[in-house]
């Protein structure tokens, strides 16, 4: 692993979120879903969740959040318009995680980039995992 590593999705979630329904709507195969009321953590019920990362070949890490954020912002652009409509019922974000083993550097994005994002019309979340620099990569909690 470099010092810093980053995955990125595109996740639509609610209450009542049919994730079969969105797959069908959009045309694309998620890379993740869940179901409302089920519990993929202990003692916590989910809400219904469709999850994209790109097509199922595409890679999953990526050098730079800009990079992997690029790559799935244009896989989807051209849907944008029939996700936008999820928003009236649904809350529609960028789930990226950034894997780092060093306390420096971290993501920068153009401003270029800022304004499609902005123009998708998505919250945008980063969640900061830490790991030793030493440990092997089989052994990190976030890679199950």
């Amino acid at each position: 692993m470099s010092n810093h590593e980053y995955t990125v999705e595109f996740r639509i979630w609610g209450e009542t979120l049919d994730a079969d329904q969105v797959t069908r709507d959009l045309g694309l195969q998620p890379c993740q879903t869940r179901l409302a009321g089920g519990s993929h953590f202990k003692g916590r019920v989910d809400r219904g969740m469709w999850a994209y990362s790109g097509p199922p070949e595409a890679p999953t890490e990526w050098p730079s959040l800009e990079e992997g954020l690029i790559f799935v912002l244009d896989n989807l652009w051209s849907h944008r318009h029939k996700i936008a409509k999820y928003a009236a019922t649904t809350r529609l974000g960028w789930w990226c995680g950034h894997f780092q083993s060093s306390f420096d550097g971290g993501p920068t994005l153009s401003p270029s980039l800022l304004k499609r994002l902005a123009e998708f019309g998505a919250e945008l979340y980063i969640d900061n995992y830490f790991s030793s620099p030493n440990s092997k990569d089989e052994n990190q909690p976030w890679r199950d």
